[in-house]
């Protein structure tokens, strides 16, 4: 099959999508905030994950000023909410209010968390790269919760979104969102705790 240039470089990213869908939220001095973005693990020994905000993006101001912030995952049903989420800035409105979430109080950060969300991992911020026009925070998971009735586990025991009944979201493009409706199980063996 022939391949083709991608004309607009920028536009790579849109060739490792679709990609699961996070809510991040983040606060300081009584000010809280909701984006939506998607989140990368990075590390397992520390556990570690890293998000990619902008500079001009409330957000970033206020993980700047606290050093931490929670990824909140969304069911599919809260989908125009997650939309609208990444289309409008919380500097001058109070978007938890304004798309009717529900903050609630974190285990041990001092950022709220998403209720409607199905799992939440509260981070601290232990590094910042700049990488062009955003930067990466890269934040140690220090307690993560899930509603247990959408997990399974794989061969080895090692907790997996159990798809039938768990349906998280995933971003395809613009305003095209999909779910893993089909999940595929390779033939390949393959262990999470392979020397």
């Amino acid at each position: 099959m022939a391949k083709r240039e991608i004309a607009r470089i920028w536009e790579f990213f849109r060739l490792l999508y679709p990609c699961q869908v996070v809510l991040i939220t983040a606060a300081h001095d009584g000010k809280a905030n909701v984006m939506s973005s998607s989140a990368l693990p990075v590390s397992f020994k520390p556990p570690l994950l890293a998000i990619s905000v902008s500079p001009r993006r409330f957000t970033y101001e206020l993980i700047k000023l606290q050093g931490e912030f929670a990824v909140n995952v969304p069911p599919s049903s809260l989908l125009d909410k997650v939309a609208l989420c990444g289309s409008i800035s919380g500097r001058d409105l109070d978007k938890f209010r304004f798309l009717g979430l529900t903050p609630i109080k974190a285990k041990v950060v001092g950022v709220p968390l998403v209720e409607e969300c199905i799992a939440h991992l509260e981070c601290k911020v232990v590094k910042e790269v700049e990488a062009g026009d955003h930067v990466l925070f890269v934040g140690e998971v220090l307690v993560a919760h899930v509603d247990g009735d959408l997990l399974m586990t794989d061969e080895d025991g090692v907790i997996m979104w159990d798809l039938d009944k768990a349906d998280v979201l995933l971003h395809v493009g613009g305003n095209i969102y999909t779910t893993a409706a089909k999940p595929l199980k390779s033939s390949v063996k393959y262990s999470f705790f392979k020397k």
